[in-house]
């Protein structure tokens, strides 16, 4: 987000095109020296301005980001959330907009999400995916350790509830899932670097993960449903789940992860209703997060 109306007008007096100097810019939008360092340097950290000696500059590509643009994000973003949280509207969404923005494809999330604090960078990313090109970024890891990375950007994902980039890493050439709070330094590089079948098979196969700990292992777990829980994964549209019995009152199901975090993530969530049958390790996992917790109330 935009942190006032001056910032705003510095962002796109710069994505017009040509490279200012911090005096030029103070004198031009009349605040000091200071407050213009203080909006170069986020654009310099988030948004991919560029700094040469006392010069800053937008590369071509970030250039001239229209209105008309802006609205076909946002157009996709909200027909992608009706499709998503309303699954009955979806044929409804198709046939009122007759030509879909292209930008759609770019959007694979579920309906709980953080908010979406630095909003160029995220039509950045919508960009090269739509444009099918690589990009470099610095990524900050939980270590506070940043490393570059150059990918091949395959959706915008939203898992458990925060928004990720999804990408195909070029150099061990591996598909991935990277927090974008954590993305800085964003370019993008102007070829894909893939030729067009491999580009379709990574995105065929980016629609079917469905968590940010993905890996090349997808494992399998088997799950008991009861009470309220029943309700809430009949009507659930998630992939991750399959219905392998159903009683009266009770479901076998089977839940698809790639990390034991999402299944312990799931079933805390939902005690006393959902319990493990058929992994003993994971089971004694949540036993002993929750003896753990107990601790607090000893």
């Amino acid at each position: 987000m935009y942190k006032n109306k001056t910032f705003q007008d510095v962002v796109i007096f710069l994505r017009q095109g040509g490279s200012y100097t911090t005096k030029e810019l103070s004198e031009r939008f009349g605040v000091t020296p200071k407050s213009i360092q203080n909006y170069v340097r986020e654009l310099c950290k988030n948004s991919g301005l560029i700094k040469n000696k006392t010069r800053y500059y937008f590369p071509a590509d970030f250039r001239n980001v229209d209105i008309s643009e802006r609205v076909q994000m946002s157009t996709a973003l909200m027909i992608a959330l009706y499709q998503k949280a309303i699954p009955e509207l979806k044929e409804s969404v198709k046939s009122n907009f007759k030509e879909l923005p292209k930008e759609l494809d770019a959007f694979l999330f579920d309906i709980n999400f953080e908010t979406i604090d630095n909003e160029i960078l995220f039509n950045q990313i919508v960009a090269t995916i739509t444009d099918k090109v690589a990009v470099s970024f610095e990524y900050k890891k939980k270590d506070n350790i940043s490393s570059s990375k150059n990918v091949y950007p395959l959706k915008i994902s939203n898992m458990l509830g925060y928004w990720y980039l999804m990408a195909y890493d070029l150099e061990s050439e591996k598909i991935k899932t990277y927090y974008i709070k954590n993305i800085t330094n964003f370019l993008s590089l102007d070829n894909s670097y893939l030729d067009e079948k491999t580009m379709k098979e990574l995105s065929k196969k980016s629609t079917e993960i469905t968590s940010p700990w993905f890996t090349s292992q997808e494992k399998k777990i088997t799950l008991k449903v009861k009470g309220e829980a029943v309700l809430y994964l009949k009507r659930k549209d998630d992939t991750r789940f399959k219905i392998l019995k159903e009683g009266s009152s009770e479901l076998l199901i089977q839940m698809s992860y790639y990390s034991d975090i999402e299944v312990l993530t799931f079933v805390k969530r939902w005690l006393p209703f959902i319990s493990i049958v058929d992994d003993e390790s994971i089971k004694q996992k949540l036993q002993d997060i929750l003896r753990e917790s107990l601790k607090d109330y000893d």
